[in-house]
């Protein structure tokens, strides 16, 4: 043969061809107390079996069967489940936290509005009267406090 690798090329592409052909056969039957028996040989005496072709996967196949593969996916979803409840929980608190923040600045904003003459305690029990300069600028602060609180 002047092309040997292509003779051994077609050599084997015949030998895979031929595998699903060498498949064993098993036999399937019902036994007299109802129990089901697989087995490659037929059953014993006159007993009528039905041929049965089994599903060979090769090894290393990903699709293949991996009886502790349960575990592994159980455990990644309760981790899923537990990092979703832990997140729910501190976005409630955030919320929470938000909500409070926007009452006292919508507070203080009606306050610096409604009132006309606004003063601080000092520590030595004295009072510092706000300006209509100074209210404005803390009005401008609280209406951009309200406006990051309260979206």
């Amino acid at each position: 043969m002047p092309y040997p690798a292509i003779g051994r090329a077609l050599v084997a592409a015949a030998l895979l061809a031929c595998l699903p052909a060498v498949a064993q056969t098993m036999y399937k039957w019902v036994d007299e107390k109802g129990v089901t028996h697989f087995s490659e040989t037929p059953p014993p005496g006159d007993r009528k079996a039905a041929k049965v072709t089994p599903k060979v996967t090769p090894p290393g196949n990903p699709s293949a069967y991996d009886p502790h593969g349960w575990k592994a996916r159980e455990a990644e979803s309760k981790k899923l489940k537990v990092d979703r409840g832990l997140q729910d929980q501190a976005d409630s608190q955030n919320r929470e936290k938000r909500a409070v923040a926007c009452d006292r600045a919508r507070s203080r904003l009606a306050f610096l509005q409604n009132t006309h003459r606004i003063h601080r305690d000092n520590p030595d029990g004295t009072r510092t009267f706000l300006d209509d300069a100074q209210r404005e600028v803390e009005i401008v602060r609280s209406r951009e406090a309200a406006a990051e609180y309260c979206r």
